[in-house]
């Protein structure tokens, strides 16, 4: 072995090898595996589009090593057993004769491990069972990467290669164990043309199968070309030692992003008088901005609505002009929120948002109350950056000439919206990335506004505008209330249409039965907890009610369901603890009146569902699917204008 420290590069297919065979293994003093499926997929992006992807140290190990090491592995469950275990990656019979430790870079070695080599767990309601597809079946996709767990891809039909580039997925991992990368992806490109492949009569066109063919190459490119740095370490360093040297790499490398590269301009711009972050600070204790304005952990998102209003604004002389990006050749027209058009956002119109911080800030607040009946933050809502298209709107109407509005009003604006949101919430339109398209849309609901003066009456408007509506959505991509009660009773979905189906009983919600207030302060969550809770589901899962209480059977998942899911606040959950309803409400002596009936109302619990808890098991499937029918009830009428 080496005496010196020495630098390498690896190809992902020699990363993915060295941890197969088992030559890479982890210290057990390492932590867990912890990133989650987002960052997984930013992972895989950044490989697919050829750029560098860090760095892994690594510590030369002797034949016997005085540290514990173990293979690569995540946590899944056995349910036979009903127990946690441990999955390893790679072959069990492998025997290396060297191995070295990862003593940073267990969490992009799992990534790359989970993106392009299929290790996942499987239980299904593990939130790393599924697979990560290149996505070729959208235009233009904000996720070219994106991850479908095991349900997704089951009920989706993705379960076989044929399936998926049909409809314009390609699996990052083969369905093949341990294929070679470059059969893989040849593969792709050979099965994209062959018309076996698509159901009768969904061939592509010709141009989107060139455009598909692209990007199948260039991702095959970024794949074969993108090196993994590996710094390796000799084993003669101790462990003392290995922590100075851990220290001193790990303070390389600074990323810069798209806010302080803002931020930047705009002191240069204004003599040091705007300070981008310091705004974001004073906009976050606006009431209506709580929850959004939140420059610690999304600071774009506060951007990304600044230049929504940009683009909302008619082009007129008075608009100010876009700035010039260094680098590009010339100035570029901002039509989108995407980071290029943050970065060309005039300092003029940062200058008038920041002057008008109140409005600014009220308009973030009206979204919330249009779309949820009540404040949430933007963790809890589906696609939040779709808030820019309304904010961008009501910017619009106060900073525009009244001449470019047409006859509309804001009443007419929250109409249309609300309608415009929840559809594309529930049919999961915005799903696959959509900056772009919202820009778009922005400029769509614009027009369909300013033509309400046309017609004689608001219901022709409305017919127009549900015809525009159903071009842009069809009405068969919206959950029927029998798929809607089936997402609400079997576990939670996941992603953007778990936060839709959640954000109505969250929004409406301000304090919970008990009188407790339920809203937290800055970017603080809603606490949300079970109605039965998942202790006593299991400790009653026996007899008749076994199939229906158990977490991990064959049936529904009703026990972590979101029809088994509340806002509640901490100090009534922990008298109600791992007590039934039934039991909890007899002792408090809860009655279904009053401030009670209002608080329990607004979680769609009505009259009826209270008894069905207050009588108690025989009752609790009854009450799932009755609470699951009103929220289902309730959302399908939040899509009719």
């Amino acid at each position: 072995m080496s005496s010196g420290i020495r630098i390498s590069e690896l190809s992902i297919s020699e990363v993915l090898d060295n941890l197969r065979e088992r030559k890479w293994q982890i210290p057990r003093f390492q932590r867990e595996f912890v990133w989650d499926t987002s960052a997984v997929a930013g992972l895989a992006t950044s490989v697919i589009d050829g750029y560098p992807i860090g760095m892994v140290t690594l510590w030369e190990q002797p034949t016997e090593s005085h540290i514990e090491l173990e293979p690569l592995s995540i946590d899944d469950w056995d349910t036979k057993a009903k127990a946690k275990v441990t999955r390893e990656f790679g072959h069990e019979d492998s025997n290396p004769s060297t191995v070295k430790a990862i003593l940073d870079g267990r969490q992009r070695s799992t990534a790359l491990a989970m993106a392009f080599a299929g290790f996942a767990p499987t239980f299904g309601l593990n939130k790393y069972a599924g697979k990560y597809f290149l996505n070729a079946s959208l235009k233009d996709p904000l996720e070219r990467v994106i991850f479908k767990k095991k349900s997704a891809i089951e009920k989706e039909g993705l379960t076989n290669l044929n399936a998926c580039i049909s409809k314009g997925y390609f699996p990052l991992a083969s369905f093949e164990k341990d294929q070679s990368i470059l059969k893989q992806w040849y593969g792709y490109i050979q099965l994209l043309r062959d018309e076996k492949v698509y159901p009768e009569g969904e061939y592509p066109e010709a141009e989107e199968l060139e455009r598909r063919d692209e990007i199948l190459q260039k991702a095959f490119e970024g794949i074969s070309e993108t090196k993994l740095g590996a710094c390796t370490v000799p084993q003669r360093y101790d462990l003392g030692q290995i922590c100075e040297i851990f220290e001193t790499l790990n303070l390389t490398g600074m990323k810069v992003s798209t806010v302080d590269l803002i931020n930047s301009w705009l002191l240069r711009d204004t003599d040091d008088q705007l300070h981008l972050r310091e705004w974001m600070d004073t906009l976050a204790e606006e009431d209506g901005a709580v929850g959004w304005s939140v420059p610690k952990k999304r600071p774009e998102l506060v951007a990304q609505l600044a230049t929504a209003c940009f683009v909302a604004l008619t082009d007129l002389p008075t608009k100010p002009d876009a700035r010039r990006v260094a680098g590009a050749s010339k100035t570029r027209s901002i039509t989108t929120v995407k980071s290029s058009d943050l970065l060309a956002t005039p300092t003029q119109h940062w200058i008038n948002v920041t002057n008008h911080t109140d409005e600014f800030a009220s308009y973030i607040g009206a979204f919330q109350k249009v779309v949820g009946d009540g404040p949430f933050g933007y963790q809890q809502c589906p696609y939040p950056i779709s808030s820019g298209i309304y904010v961008g709107l009501r910017w619009h109407k106060k900073f525009d000439p009244e001449h470019t509005h047409g006859s509309w009003q804001v009443g007419d604006l929250d109409r249309i919206y609300r309608a415009f949101f929840w559809r594309n919430a529930l049919s999961t339109r915005y799903d696959q990335g959509f900056l772009s398209q919202m820009g778009t849309d922005l400029v769509t609901l614009k027009a369909l506004l300013a033509t309400k003066g046309v017609y004689d009456t608001e219901v022709e408007w409305l017919d127009q505008v549900e015809g525009q509506f159903q071009k842009e959505i069809r009405p068969v991509d919206i959950p029927s209330r029998e798929d809607l009660i089936d997402y609400l009773t079997n576990g939670r979905p996941g992603g953007a249409l778990q936060s839709a189906l959640m954000l109505p009983m969250v929004a409406r919600s301000t304090v919970d039965f008990g009188g407790n207030q339920l809203i937290g302060d800055t970017d603080t969550r809603t606490e949300i907890h079970h109605v039965y809770p998942t202790r006593w589901c299991r400790e009653n899962a026996s007899n008749e009610y076994k199939e229906l209480l158990s977490q991990d059977g064959e049936g529904p998942n009703f026990a972590n369901s979101i029809a088994n899911l509340m806002p509640l606040s901490r100090e009534l959950n922990s008298e109600w603890s791992s007590k039934s309803p039934a039991t909890f409400f007899a002792a408090k002596g809860v009655q279904y009146e009053g401030a009670v009936a209002e608080a329990l109302g607004q979680v769609f619990i009505d009259k009826e569902g209270f008894e069905l808890l207050r009588q108690g098991l025989p009752s609790i499937k009854k009450f799932w699917l009755h609470r699951a029918g009103l929220i289902a009830d309730h959302l399908l009428e939040q899509t009719k204008l």
